[in-house]
């Protein structure tokens, strides 16, 4: 069975698990030079999910019920789920991560986006809120958004991912469930890779193996990281933190492993009216604490304009 058939199929059964049904379309963008794939589930108003890196879109299906009258558009990253790849260049990754989410919200018909990012989707918000203020005008960043505050460590299994050639054998390496559920756990938090399911684990380790993925994040990874340390690029400086306008929420896994609330709080008292909540958990708090998490972002978007429809 090839890597896509093998991924298609781990996925339908992750959201027939989950009781979800879902459209598939994908879109071209020329600007951005790449094509995605984008899952809509539900209607409403309009919330456009980023997942992080090595990912992919399925990570957010346990959490989904939260959102069910809302039209969730579920976004797979280039080089990520079944999206196409790109190369990424560390003289051109923030601008091309920019011009990236203004194709996708022109291709969604969205003038202003409430987005819901993690990890990687969270600092692509956040960079695209910095140069383009006004457009993304709820932004939620779940767990710290990969490396856009200084004082970020680049740990395991993060690191190695960052070392060209490595990078993508890393990646490429066919895992067993419970040897990636292991590296969930790392990465996430122990209790994120308990929780979740079978169909879950299989529908992100089959995504992360497609040699084009492996490829693409491999890139990343270096365009924006040291082996350590992020390049200094890639952090958002104190008068870039001041000119985002979303008024965004963060919402902070008291464990986060790369960054912990209380080094993060300087930097985030720098974004206008900006919100830090600190909840159960770790590097995707959702997982570890869906209830609390639902709660803070559906009244934060309620008062950005962007309430449910009930």
């Amino acid at each position: 069975m090839d890597a896509d058939r093998r991924l298609r199929d781990s996925e339908a059964r992750l959201f027939a698990h989950y009781g979800l049904e879902r459209e598939e379309f994908f879109v071209d963008l020329a600007a951005a030079g790449v094509r995605l794939r984008v899952q809509s589930i539900g209607s409403g108003p309009s919330l456009v999910f980023l997942h992080g890196v090595s990912l992919s879109s399925a990570v957010w299906t346990p959490w989904l019920h939260e959102f069910a009258n809302y039209r969730v558009l579920l976004v797979d990253l280039p080089g990520h789920g079944l999206s196409g790849p790109v190369s990424c260049d560390v003289r051109t990754v923030r601008d091309h991560s920019v011009k990236l989410l203004d194709a996708v919200f022109d291709a969604l018909a969205l003038d202003e986006a409430a987005v819901i990012g993690h990890s990687l989707g969270g600092m692509f918000a956040l960079w695209h809120a910095a140069s383009r203020p006004g457009r993304i005008r709820s932004l939620t960043a779940i767990g710290d958004p990969a490396v856009a505050f200084p004082g970020v460590h680049v740990r395991m299994p993060l690191s190695p991912m960052t070392v060209p050639i490595l990078g993508t054998a890393m990646l490429r390496v066919p895992l067993s469930r419970t040897l990636y559920r292991r590296l969930l756990g790392q990465g996430l938090s122990p209790g994120a890779a308990a929780s979740a399911s079978d169909e879950l684990v299989d529908s992100l380790r089959f995504a992360a193996r497609r040699p084009a993925n492996a490829a693409t994040v491999a890139s990343l990874m270096h365009a924006i990281n040291r082996f350590r340390r992020p390049r200094p690029a890639s952090v958002l400086s104190e008068g870039e933190r001041r000119r985002i306008t979303a008024e965004p929420l963060f919402c902070w896994g008291a464990d986060d492993p790369f960054l912990t609330p209380a080094h993060v709080r300087p930097a985030v008292a720098e974004i206008r009216s900006a919100t830090l909540e600190v909840v159960p958990g770790g590097h995707a708090p959702w997982l570890d604490s869906p209830d609390s998490c639902a709660e803070l972002v559906t009244d934060y978007l309620a008062a950005t304009g962007f309430g449910s429809a009930l």
